[in-house]
Parts: C-alpha cells; sequence; structure tokens
C-alpha cells in the first residue's frame, strides 16, 4: 500500500495546511465573531475541527476482512453535497469561549502531526473497532483518515465563506 499512503499523506496534509492558512487569514477580532445568526465562529469551527481530526478511533483494531477503501464510495457524499447539513456529535461541539488564534493554529498543526504519523507508522488495513460510524459501520484506519481529510474539506468550505461576509 505505499502508493496509497503517500496519497492519502499528500491528500490529507493539503487539507490541513488549505485549512489552517484560511484560519490565520482571519484578522484576530473576527476569530470568535459569530459572522451570521445560526452560525459557529470561526474559532469554534476549529475547535471543532481539531476535536474531529485528531487521530482515528484505534484504540481496539482488527484484522481487515474488506478491502482497505470499501467505505469510502459510501462516505463520500456525505461530505461532497455542500447542501446538506449534519449535527456534530456531542464529543466534537465546541465550547463557547473566547480562543486565541494562536492556540488554535498549534491545535491544527498537531492534529495534522499526529495523522501524519498515523500514515506512517501504522498498519491502514486494520478495521478500528472503538466507535462505528453512523449508518456505515467501522472503518479501517485508511478510511479513517480520508473521512478526516473530506471533513476537513467541507469545514474549509465553511471557513472560507465566513472569512468573505
Amino acid at each position: 500500500m505505499p502508493l496509497e499512503k503517500e496519497k492519502l499523506k499528500q491528500a490529507l496534509t493539503a487539507a490541513f495546511d488549505d485549512f489552517i492558512s484560511t484560519l490565520e487569514s482571519f484578522p484576530e477580532d473576527r476569530i470568535n465573531k459569530v459572522p451570521f445568526p445560526g452560525s459557529w465562529t470561526p474559532a469554534q469551527v476549529a475547535v471543532h475541527i481539531t476535536k474531529a481530526t485528531r487521530g482515528v478511533p484505534d484504540h481496539q483494531t482488527k484484522p481487515s476482512d474488506r478491502e482497505v477503501d470499501a467505505m469510502l464510495p459510501k462516505i463520500r457524499p456525505w461530505w461532497e453535497d455542500l447542501n446538506q447539513k449534519f449535527k456534530a456529535p456531542e464529543p466534537l461541539l465546541p465550547d463557547d469561549g473566547h480562543h486565541e488564534k494562536s492556540a488554535l493554529l498549534a491545535a491544527l498543526k498537531a492534529a495534522r502531526e499526529t495523522d501524519l504519523t498515523i500514515i506512517k507508522g501504522k498498519d491502514l488495513s486494520e478495521i478500528c473497532m472503538d466507535f462505528p460510524l453512523p449508518t456505515i459501520g467501522f472503518l479501517t484506519r485508511y478510511e479513517w483518515l480520508w473521512f478526516i481529510q473530506m471533513h476537513l474539506k467541507r469545514h474549509l468550505f465553511q471557513l472560507e465563506n465566513m472569512l468573505h461576509i
């Protein structure tokens, strides 16, 4: 799986870098302001992304009995339809507190390094048994990392819209 690992590494790095770069573009005085009614602040989007992208649920794993990427066709449509809205699970919800941009950026960079370390050092074909994705089931590490990449891209779109308001 060396070619797939390299492709995943490049895509995930680009998604994190684009998200981080866009967050860096926000003036400090806008990072904690709600851009429109019913929206999270840019800081809250960053907190949510940090919580959702810092590793994969792989404390318990088992060898895969299927193709390493079999669930990707079921996952991809979730993130590509930008009109579809989701409610984040409780543990991934951001708080209402004030957040410093520098701390958010550091947390995002740490999450990126955690995920890149997983790509480099773990068996991506193993199925992660800690948390089933609703309506899909248990994912391989490979699928979780692509899920993270897609999740980042979706929230990048949200952050870019906030930046231009």
